[in-house]
């Protein structure tokens, strides 16, 4: 029996291929999975440093899943899960997309971006130096600025060193509270 080159290419296809094997899941804690409060779609005022007010819709939070290769051919597969809500300020043309991750640094960041964008701009974390190897429930902490207080908050910075945003401060129980622009400028939560 004669055997055509077309088999031998279907036989080592189908043969060839490994089966995907989860090796890891890194799972968000109950506290990190509430963190970002906005749990429906909902209309957020802010009041800038001229007494304008702007308004930000925020998504509902959501929660996923991602499956992680090693490589294009490998079929380890590395689970993270992630709760994600992004904030529109479509007045000042920003949106702000809010991430808490599971990853191996339980990173929790945000990333800004423009109508003009196609990728991300700036993105703000907790800390730019080095990975916080502690837990988010104890990273928050007291930020004051232009005669504003705020407690029990996570005052993100910019990493990418390109941003008009200064810092972000950020509250479990009320979400994006206060935006401190390079200018001067701010924008704050109404209360």
């Amino acid at each position: 029996m004669k055997l055509s080159p077309l088999s031998f290419i279907l036989f080592f296809l189908i043969s060839g291929c490994c089966k995907d094997v989860i090796e890891n899941t890194y799972t968000l804690n109950d506290y990190d999975k509430a963190i970002i409060p906005y749990t429906t779609s909902q209309e957020l005022l802010f009041t800038d440093n001229n007494g304008v007010e702007v308004l930000a819709l925020s998504t509902p939070r959501i929660s996923t899943v991602e499956a992680r290769r090693d490589g294009p051919d490998s079929c380890r597969i590395t689970e993270i899960e992630e709760v994600s809500s992004t904030l529109t300020f479509s007045a000042i043309d920003l949106t702000l997309d809010i991430i808490v991750t599971a990853a191996i640094d339980r990173a929790f960041g945000i990333n800004t971006l423009t109508s003009m964008d196609t990728y991300y701009q700036s993105r703000f974390q907790l800390s730019c130096e080095a990975i916080v190897n502690m837990p988010l429930e104890a990273q928050v902490t007291t930020y004051s600025k232009h005669d504003f207080d705020f407690d029990n908050v996570y005052v993100f910075q910019d990493c990418t060193e390109n941003s008009s945003i200064e810092n972000i401060v950020f509250s479990v129980t009320r979400g994006l509270e206060f935006i401190a622009f390079t200018d001067g400028r701010y924008l704050k939560l109404n209360d």
